[in-house]
């Protein structure tokens, strides 16, 4: 009998992004939809003192639609790559197209919003660097998995 492959570190990486995101974007987004004060109290969204009330039922919009479609993207991609199955690397590849997504889309909101004279959290270097870090992470995952895509059967 052969012993299964150890999974490589990238591998173990992307499920462990999956699975932390799976729960920073389950109290960031969906208990924003349902307590948006206490979570804008943790820091994960604008307080309602420091930006209009149209960004804050966009954000609200936002964490229902992440919680629709992203939330449930997390868990078949991090099941299918601890199995090595390639829906495991197609459900990632949507994970990360979103991910590359909603930085771009949030830094840009925010450069509208203060163009229009809206009130608005402005942007730091947390709400910079982090974002970004993520951004490079999804991307370099998506390019990782297309060079391992050997590894799914």
């Amino acid at each position: 009998m052969t012993e299964p492959q150890k999974l490589p570190a990238g591998i173990i990486a992307i499920i462990a992004f999956h699975l932390a995101s799976l729960v920073l974007w389950f109290f960031g987004q969906t208990l924003a939809v349902i307590d948006y004060d206490m979570v804008a109290g943790w820091g994960l969204q604008a307080p309602r003192a420091e930006t209009e009330p149209v960004v804050v039922a966009v954000n609200r919009a936002v964490g229902l639609t992440d919680t629709l479609i992203m939330l449930p993207l997390f868990v078949p991609a991090a099941i299918g790559l601890l199995r090595r199955r390639l829906w495991g690397a197609v459900c990632s590849w949507l994970v990360f197209g979103i991910t590359l997504y909603w930085p771009v889309i949030f830094w840009t909101s925010e450069a509208f919003y203060a163009r229009a004279g809206m009130l608005h959290a402005p942007l730091s270097v947390t709400t910079i660097v982090v974002p970004g870090a993520i951004w490079a992470f999804a991307a370099w995952g998506a390019w990782y998995l297309y060079r391992r895509r050997a590894l799914f059967g």
